[in-house]
């Protein structure tokens, strides 16, 4: 009996994990052998696993998937990993501003990054192939967005910011030995970057790349956004077309089920890779007790042209995206930048905002579900590390397992799963309300709840606490006098994190969306797909706005927290 209340936290903790992390996908998996993939209707069958897998539509899809997430990978990577190098070896100039930049960057939602694209290079309406058409007289647009090769380079782009502010810190805390070393044996920056920066990052650039790889298989922004109204469909907008387009009318929850056995298995291993590499880079990284500057490596007659090359990329991801929607929230209806166009201008886009009731109701849903969510997986994140971290308790590397799971499972599937969930408990009137929405955010957005807190936890030792227990403290006052001032500024930065992702996020949101459930993505969405781009972007502004707001204080708290570092 004593036992069992010693386990009390880890029994209590893992029914709340395995509620929201296990049950849903257990469902889901068996409505694949039901006829119509709801679990408490009669009847077994094979014939949603054969269909799916015996189709060649289907593998034809999943070639589009990896292609889609490795093309997107590896360009953000690649695009990530410049940046990071640029801002944190070198002596390019504005080093502080571009990182901000950077971090700003995360502020635009993908969804309103693919909009501005399409009004940019939409084979029809696009504004900058139409300027070029113009100006070097062709016969027809160069570029056509609505093409997997445009879906990538949008991915590619979101991507961007992800990759940076993971692979920084890496590059930023090497100690500058090796390379010095051979600086001083004649090695050229060439071969310092290739054989030893290189080499001692990699498994960091490829846990980094797995992540990225992970993400691009699950988002639905883009793929929604550009592929779908040209018949161009990966896995998770197939998924979406299934539950929310079938000519039928119903969902079809038994192929969904059956496609969900692929798409667990691939993410399953690839999040088990990622989690390999990355827990394998502090044997490459090395670091020292002792204070260190890392090595800038001088550019010397490149300089210029590695700050053009930085703008370049931020005229492509801020600059002319969000200047496209801008303009076009001002325009009474779809038209191209000029000053003929000025005299239309009109404020009445905007204006609607603040007086359509859907719109203002749809914000405060964003803003409550937000709070609950960002509230909810910090706590649970809190409490998780520290069984983790601080305790000897039995069954804490299955809560640490719990908590990382949601990793590997698509948003679109897990908003299945809890349709799937909450359809067939009726005691548990959740679905078509705001409260469904906030438990597939927590769940969601746990994994990086729960990491960056066991980070907290490591960097605080322990000492500190049996100090404080050898006084004669209790746990409680332990956590309240000692763990929480000191990590709150790493615990508000969670908190903001996940606060800022929830505003922003349309997956999951437009799956679970009811009659009385709608957030600000969703009906920014809705007005995009019914042809009203004037009141999408007008929405899109506004959206931003709030997002630019959050995303500064955010940047404040990770300044606090020691992750940024003063520049020359």
């Amino acid at each position: 009996m004593k036992g069992l209340l010693r386990l009390w936290p880890v029994l209590l903790l893992g029914a709340v994990l395995s509620w929201l992390v296990i049950a849903p996908l257990i469902l889901l998996a068996a409505g694949a052998f039901k006829p119509t993939g709801l679990i408490r209707d009669p009847g077994f069958t094979l014939e949603n696993i054969t269909a799916v897998y015996g189709s060649g539509d289907f593998w034809y899809l999943v070639r589009s998937t990896l292609i889609f997430g490795l093309g997107s990978a590896s360009l953000a990577l690649a695009a990530g990993a410049a940046l990071a190098w640029m801002v944190e070896r070198t002596d390019m100039p504005l080093r502080r501003s571009i990182r901000t930049l950077i971090i700003l960057q995360m502020a635009t939602p993908p969804f309103l990054l693919a909009v501005g694209w399409i009004m940019l290079l939409s084979p029809r309406t696009g504004v900058l192939n139409g300027l070029i058409v113009s100006l070097f007289g062709l016969e027809g647009p160069p570029f056509n967005i609505y093409t997997l090769t445009g879906m990538v380079f949008v991915e590619a782009l979101s991507l961007v910011p992800s990759a940076f502010l993971i692979l920084a810190p890496a590059m930023r805390n090497m100690d500058p030995s090796l390379e010095e070393a051979a600086a001083m044996a004649g090695a050229g920056n060439g071969v310092i970057i290739t054989r030893i920066t290189a080499r001692l990052l990699a498994p960091a650039l490829i846990g980094t790349g797995l992540y990225l790889f992970m993400v691009s298989l699950v988002v639905f922004d883009i793929p929604g956004t550009i592929g779908m109204p040209s018949r161009i469909f990966v896995i998770s907008s197939h998924i979406y077309a299934l539950a929310n387009d079938n000519p039928r009318g119903l969902p079809e929850f038994g192929t969904i089920g059956a496609i969900a056995f692929f798409f667990i298995l691939v993410l399953s291993i690839a999040a088990m890779a990622y989690q390999y590499f990355m827990r394998s880079s502090s044997r490459f990284v090395t670091m020292t007790g002792k204070s260190f500057r890392p090595r800038r490596i001088p550019l010397g007659r490149i300089r210029p042209w590695i700050l053009m090359l930085a703008i370049f990329y931020f005229t492509l991801t801020i600059i002319l995206p969000l200047a496209i929607v801008l303009w076009t929230s001002f325009m009474p209806w779809l038209r191209p930048p000029s000053l003929a166009a000025l005299s239309a201008a009109t404020l009445a886009n905007h204006k609607d905002v603040f007086v359509n009731p859907a719109i203002v109701g749809a914000a405060l849903h964003s803003l409550v579900i937000a709070l609950v969510a960002a509230t909810s997986v910090t706590a649970l994140a809190v409490t998780c590390a520290y069984i983790v971290m601080r305790t000897r308790l039995p069954g804490r590397r299955i809560l640490d397992w719990l908590t990382f799971l949601p990793l590997a499972f698509p948003g679109i599937l897990l908003s299945t799963a809890l349709i799937y969930v909450y359809l067939s408990i009726s005691a548990l009137p959740v679905y078509g309300t705001i409260a469904i929405i906030m438990i597939a955010y927590v769940t969601t957005y746990l994994s990086f709840g729960t990491r960056s807190a066991n980070s907290v936890f490591v960097q605080i030792h322990p000492e500190i606490e049996e100090a404080a227990k050898t006084s004669g403290a209790s746990i409680a006052q332990i956590f309240q006098r000692i763990l929480l001032p000191v990590a709150f500024p790493a615990l508000a930065a969670i908190w903001f994190w996940v606060f800022a992702h929830c505003l922003r996020e349309l997956t999951q949101a437009l799956m679970l969306q009811g009659v009385d459930n709608a957030t600000l993505p969703t009906v920014l969405y809705g007005y995009w797909s019914t042809g009203q781009p004037n009141k999408a972007a007008a929405i899109g502004v506004w959206m931003m706005a709030i997002m630019l707001a959050v995303t500064l204080v955010w940047h404040m708290i990770e300044r606090r927290t020691g992750s940024g570092m003063k520049n020359e």
